[in-house]
């Protein structure tokens, strides 16, 4: 709670030591707090990379990325533009593009504040292994926000220190050697962060928490066999588990209630009336106060398994009139469908006189709802006072990055089946066990509809798309919602809701260099096709 009080606090700090250009890549702490006047003590360095923190936490807007997959739908072009990147219309001047641009170089700039700077600190004021705990937090966030970038856009400016703004007209540096400089960087960074903290400092990145993006790095170049090293390691430290501790264990690990679970990694904090967030106002229903605005599609309920371990389309279990039923439980952990109750409250969009069903005002446009991420006790008006935090990295993950990456380099074993199994078979959840025996191929398609279904709105969708190559099949064509028997006043009772028409193309699969960032450049240049 101490650090979560300080990102507020820190804004003033923000204000300080950032630049006013419209130039993201130079909004580096500029001379307006002299270094030679902050950098005297411990608190200092402290207070420095407790800012950093504040970027790896812009949920109001990090929530909305599920738009830009086929799992979710927003109807604003607010905030962002965020539509215009999931149906396929967006340009290079595209607001989205532009703002996750800003906030991660923002963080860069920030962590280079603290990694430039944290040495001038005399030794009497600060002990040599806080400086070196401390360095490798900011190391920590730098290389996150550089896999965040190549993720989006491809290769980056690679910028390790700050510069002065005339000498940002800088060119960019190949994904490859970004991701090498991610390796070393997390590698450097693990061996110098403990495995946790008391609770003064709970929150801070641990040793797991490093090893674990790492793992998530090497998954996504495709270095397999580190990628299950990696992963393994953090299996083996000990640290953290699958959630037993409840039937409604996997929900409580988004709505606010279980924010010290074994299974969370690191998390982005939040606390209530001090340091909020708008999470339930974007994926609630208006019943429970919210807007509607990040909603699930029937692409992702369809992903869901029948309680047999089978899909949909194979499952004796599976009844059209009873879609909901006999499935996987996670689906209701994660979306509201007709009839799911939330803190209380019916979502009725069977009803034509329920403010939830098609065609109301705020009422989600494909007939669904999220469920996940919205706080356990929030109702009514949810004015922007969300206090769940966002998890940035959790134990399930790791164990499907393991067991991923065992598959590809075929490598398969006993071990990878009892990864996946824990995941499946957790309390609440309980579906079949995968039997050992399954081809690559086949396993392959478990390990990724796995990760499809348990990581939902985690930030992780839109990196497997792209990674997987599969865009032109999920992202082609007509986006649909709920079958329509719930409202036969639209006119096309017994088909399912038509959200949005969605086109991908090759150039897709990376997002446009912001065109203000190609304006202010002399050396960088646009990704084919924007």
């Amino acid at each position: 709670m101490k650090r979560r009080v300080l990102y507020k606090l820190l804004m003033t700090f923000a204000i300080a030591v950032s630049s006013c250009s419209k130039d993201f890549l130079s909004k580096n702490p500029s001379d307006a707090v002299s270094s030679g006047i902050y950098w005297q003590t411990q608190d200092d360095a402290v207070r420095a990379v407790t800012y950093c923190y504040s970027y790896i936490g812009d949920f109001d807007n990090r929530i909305f990325l599920s738009c830009a997959t086929d799992d979710s739908y927003s109807w604003s072009n607010w905030p962002s533009d965020i539509q215009y990147a999931g149906n396929g219309s967006a340009t290079a001047t595209t607001g989205v593009f532009e703002h996750f641009w800003q906030v991660l170089y923002q963080a860069i700039a920030a962590s280079n504040n603290v990694l430039d700077n944290i040495g001038k600190i005399p030794s009497e004021q600060i002990s040599d292994s806080l400086r070196s705990r401390l360095s490798a937090e900011a190391r920590f966030i730098r290389a996150y926000s550089y896999q965040q970038l190549t993720g989006m856009y491809g290769a980056v400016p690679l910028i390790t220190h700050i510069q002065p703004t005339d000498s940002f007209d800088v060119s960019r540096t190949s994904a490859d050697t970004i991701s090498n400089f991610i390796v070393n960087e997390l590698k450097d960074a693990a061996s110098n962060l403990p495995l946790s903290y008391g609770s003064a400092d709970y929150g801070h990145v641990t040793k797991g928490a490093a090893l674990a993006l790492l793992a998530r790095e090497e998954l996504y170049v495709g270095n397999w066999t580190d990628a299950a090293a990696t992963a393994k390691q953090v299996m083996d430290l000990g640290q953290y588990s699958i959630d037993n501790s409840s039937d409604n264990a996997y929900n409580s690990l988004f709505d606010g209630t279980n924010k010290t679970s074994p299974e969370i990694i690191l998390s982005a904090q939040y606390i209530k009336n001090t340091y909020p967030t708008g999470i339930a106002t974007w994926v609630g229903g208006p019943t429970v106060g919210g807007w509607s605005q990040v909603v699930p599609l029937q692409g992702l309920v369809d992903a869901y398994e029948c309680t047999d371990g089978k899909p949909i389309t194979e499952s004796s279990l599976y009844d059209p009139n009873h879609p909901y039923d006999n499935r996987d439980p996670r689906l209701k952990f994660t979306v509201a469908v007709p009839g799911s109750v939330i803190n209380g409250k019916i979502i009725n969009v069977a009803d034509s006189n329920s403010i939830d069903a098609l065609g109301k005002n705020n009422a989600s446009l494909s007939g669904y709802y999220y469920k996940k991420y919205v706080p356990a006790d929030i109702s009514g008006d949810y004015n922007n006072n969300s206090y769940n935090d966002e998890v940035l990295i959790r134990y399930a993950e790791v164990l499907l990055t393991y067991a991923e990456a065992k598959i590809e380099s075929n490598s398969i074993d006993q071990s990878v089946y009892d990864a996946i199994n824990l995941i499946r078979q957790r309390r609440g959840v309980n579906m079949p066990a995968v039997q050992p025996g399954l081809s690559q191929s086949a396993l392959r398609m478990l390990v990724r509809n796995e990760r499809h279904v348990e990581l939902a709105m985690e930030g992780l969708r839109l990196f497997d798309i792209r990674r997987w190559k599969i865009g032109e099949q999920v992202m082609n064509g007509n986006a649909y919602g709920i079958l329509n028997n719930y409202n036969k006043s639209r006119g096309d009772y017994g088909s399912h809701v038509l959200v949005e028409k969605r086109s991908f193309v090759a150039r897709d699969y990376l997002w446009a260099i912001p065109q203000n960032q190609i304006d202010l450049s002399h050396k960088l240049t646009q990704n084919t096709g924007w």
